[in-house]
């Protein structure tokens, strides 16, 4: 049902709409408005060779790297869309498969963008060269152009995003992957919002990163560094130190909690888990209770007496919610 900026938030928090989810939503209904047909295509053949049985122990390790533990997706389906965007947007930039630890995408372009029109292919070759970063918002002109801020690099640029000149405010950070086509620097429309009280923790979790990265690569430019490790943003929300500031975004505020999901994955494991305990648990009362003899007769805690060895009953998998590799 359609909600107005004066109705009480659907969220459950007491508050107008207005003054409440509101705007996170129409950041969500605003991303798939800003796609156009020819992205929307691309996108659409890149994440289905991605999901492809080719790639399915890559998509699965990815999957438990990016979200920090190991999970039973047997309720994927249901995942927040955004979250699941974001999710394959770096598993194909940025994850190296074993084919010659290449990525999805330089793959893709190799093997899949040979018929597409040259416009189609230089948006590829243009994604193929993105990189996450962490960027402050300072100014929206009357053309739409984004004023940033590099944090990393410490340099300012412009960037064109109609959807994020819509919906961010002066002052939000931005994680996203930053490319430049036709000569115009943009973000992807997966960039995430965040409010400025992110950016001081944000800093010192990825320099503390970079710092032991360049313990074994002493050359690594912020480049080289986010390329290998993009997924560090998203790590740092999912840390304590992420869960201290969780109060200023999700439910209730205009911005998105990836920890949410992540909760969700974690009770559905654990509820996972104590079924499949149930189920073992009421298997061997049931096999002790009645076995049978070697005569056929039924006796109540009797061993069974076979010529075969026995065979030990097979072992659930049994995935441990949050835990890591």
């Amino acid at each position: 049902m359609a909600v107005s900026r004066n109705d009480p938030c659907p969220c459950g928090s007491g508050r107008k709409y207005k003054n409440c989810c509101m705007r996170q939503d129409q950041v969500k209904a605003s991303r798939d408005l800003h796609v156009s047909d020819a992205e929307g295509y691309l996108l659409n053949a890149l994440y289905s060779y991605a999901q492809s049985d080719r790639f399915r122990f890559e998509s699965g390790e990815a999957f438990a790297l990016y979200w920090g533990g190991r999970y039973d997706l047997s309720e994927l389906h249901n995942l927040d869309p955004d979250d699941m965007r974001r999710t394959m947007e770096w598993f194909v930039h940025d994850y190296p498969t074993r084919t010659d630890e290449r990525t999805v995408l330089e793959l893709f372009i190799e093997e899949k963008a040979t018929p597409y029109p040259e416009a189609l292919q230089a948006t590829l070759q243009a994604w193929s060269q993105s990189i996450t970063g962490l960027f402050r918002l300072l100014a929206v002109n009357a053309q739409g152009a984004l004023e940033l801020y590099d944090c990393l690099r410490q340099t300012v640029l412009r960037v064109r995003s109609d959807l994020l000149a819509r919906v961010a405010r002066p002052g939000n950070l931005l994680i996203g992957r930053l490319f430049e086509l036709e000569g115009v620097k943009r973000l992807s429309t997966n960039t995430v919002i965040l409010p400025a009280d992110y950016e001081p923790g944000l800093l010192e979790y990825t320099h503390n990163a970079y710092a032991i990265y360049r313990d074994t690569h002493p050359q690594a430019t912020w480049d080289a560094f986010l390329r290998a490790n993009g997924h560090i943003f998203q790590a740092y929300m999912l840390s304590p130190r992420g869960e201290a500031l969780r109060s200023m975004i999700g439910p209730g505020t205009p911005y998105h909690d990836p920890a949410v999901l992540r909760d969700r994955m974690r009770e559905h494991t654990a509820q996972r888990l104590r079924q499949q305990q149930q189920e073992r648990q009421q298997a061997e009362r049931k096999q002790a209770a009645v076995q049978r003899t070697a005569t056929g007769i039924i006796v109540p805690g009797a061993v069974e007496s076979s010529s075969e060895p026995k065979q030990e009953p097979p072992k659930p998998r049994i995935l441990i919610a949050g835990r890591d590799e």
